[in-house]
């Protein structure tokens, strides 16, 4: 049976033999974009819940996931995240995190926007709100819809005029021979 003592050993030793800086690639990236909490899932860019299940997540490396109440998808904890729940409930047990109050914040490191925990109330990082989505300008697509509009008003003239070329022909005449009078058709 473990203990405290050998569990924080343990975790302490697979924190040093996981590399930090492994690039996630192939599949990985569609797992953590889709089931994963991002900073864009916030709404306002910060969340208060309670903690309602601690899972992980991988083979080679585990990945300590929080689900917390409210929000559809886990939070993929850091070491800074543990380090606070630690701090929080003065327990290395995940069994001990389930029910604790926590605040879920997006900011920005080393200029990337990533999701953090703190304690309610606790000083922190601003909240990072994503920058405001420009205006697509659609300017290409006015002008193809401007064009195909054109092409298609004057295809209906020139199959009006070819149909209606002896009506058209007797109108202009009669505009040419009668200067002063105004056409009738």
């Amino acid at each position: 049976m473990t203990d405290k003592r050998t569990q924080a050993v343990r975790l302490a030793a697979e924190a040093t033999h996981t590399p930090a800086h492994a690039a996630v690639s192939g599949r990985a990236v569609s797992v953590i974009e889709r089931y994963r909490l991002q900073p864009d899932d916030l709404p306002g860019g910060e969340w208060e819940g309670r903690i309602h299940s601690v899972n992980t997540q991988g083979v080679e490396a585990l990945t300590p996931l929080v689900f917390i109440e409210g929000l559809a998808k886990p939070l993929a904890l850091s070491a800074d995240d543990m380090q606070t729940l630690l701090r929080m409930t003065d327990s290395p047990f995940a069994s001990d995190w389930i029910g604790c109050k926590v605040v879920v914040r997006a900011v920005r490191i080393n200029a990337q926007r990533v999701l953090r925990l703190y304690a309610p109330g606790m000083a922190g990082l601003p909240v990072d709100l994503p920058a405001a989505p420009r205006p697509r300008r659609r300017r290409r697509a006015w002008l193809a819809l401007s064009l195909l509009l054109t092409l298609i008003a004057l295809s209906v003239w020139l199959v009006y005029a070819v149909e209606q070329r002896t009506l058209l022909w007797a109108f202009l005449q009669q505009a040419v021979t009668t200067p002063g009078a105004t056409p009738t058709p």
